[in-house]
């Protein structure tokens, strides 16, 4: 899918370029554009191609196996893939996606975004999924889901229904969003034995390599399993069931992380305490004046 939107741009430059009388391209040149421009228009035919029956197959899947989609080894991934897409669907580069006739490459962007649509509030189910949107630093953007209730509004593309549940959904990335940037100040800097070691975030169920003897996330190397069954560390064959939990630390990171929720809580609320009771103060000031 990625491959197939990215010839797109590629595309829509090579054929303002070639319809420009004024380019000043040479006829070897103007040769060899239009060759990279076949050359692309094929890629992009076989790319979409096989990401409609892909993005097709993936709406059937989540919803009747949202449970899969969502597993810890992967939700990250999933929702940071959906949120780059509606990214590239919808925002601001977006545009650069114009060909064309867009028919001769099965590339039907209103009928792909409905989709993503479908798919995102199959995985609203799952808590999880929510927490991954909004915690992908990378493509998880307010506007670009506006913006897509905005386009299926207007054309059309779903129910009334369907477009109330998106704009909750909407809400609850948000809070969700809020929550995990909350969480982080309070949290502050963590003791660095709690720090998973490849993803560099604070752990929750910290496990042992058997080898390497490394402790990271279960879910990290979880993760890593799905696409290279080795220590990442030793390069010495591994299956998660090998690895060794560590409930000493795990417990420690937790009475860590409650002291440091409490701690911000009381902070909030002495701060909260002084503004209260300096109000007052400055009203009596200003009567007396």
């Amino acid at each position: 899918m990625d491959e197939a939107l990215t010839k797109f741009p590629k595309i829509h430059d090579l054929q303002e370029e070639l319809r420009n009388p004024h380019s000043g391209l040479t006829a070897e040149e103007r040769t060899t554009k239009e060759e990279e421009l076949a050359s692309a228009e094929s890629q992009a035919q076989s790319y979409m191609q096989l990401t409609n029956e892909t993005v097709s197959m993936m709406k059937l899947f989540t919803k009747t196996l949202s449970a899969s989609f969502t597993m810890p080894e992967i939700v990250d991934r999933v929702a940071a893939m959906l949120n780059y897409t509606l990214d590239t669907l919808v925002g601001h580069k977006s545009a650069n996606l114009k060909v064309d006739d867009p028919k001769k490459y099965a590339f039907q962007p209103k009928t792909l975004l409905g989709e993503f649509f479908d798919i995102y509030l199959n995985l609203s189910v799952s808590e999880a999924f929510i927490v991954a949107v909004a915690r992908d630093g990378r493509s998880y953007k307010p506007e670009n889901f506006d913006a897509a209730t905005r386009i299926i509004s207007r054309y059309s593309l779903r129910s009334g229904e369907d477009i109330a549940a998106f704009e909750k959904l909407k809400e609850r990335f948000k809070i969700a969003r809020f929550n995990d940037d909350q969480e982080e100040e309070d949290m502050g800097e963590a003791p660095e034995e709690f720090m998973d070691p490849l993803m560099a975030t604070l752990m929750t169920d910290p496990v042992m390599l058997p080898v390497s003897r490394t402790i990271l996330d279960r879910s990290t190397i979880r993760s890593h399993l799905l696409s290279d069954p080795n220590d990442p560390y030793s390069r010495a064959p591994l299956k998660i069931e090998d690895v060794i939990p560590q409930p000493e630390l795990q417990a420690r990171i937790e009475a860590w992380r409650a002291q440091a929720r409490a701690a911000a809580r009381a902070a909030r609320a002495a701060k909260l305490q002084a503004t209260q009771t300096a109000a007052p103060e400055t009203t009596a000031m200003e009567t007396t004046e």
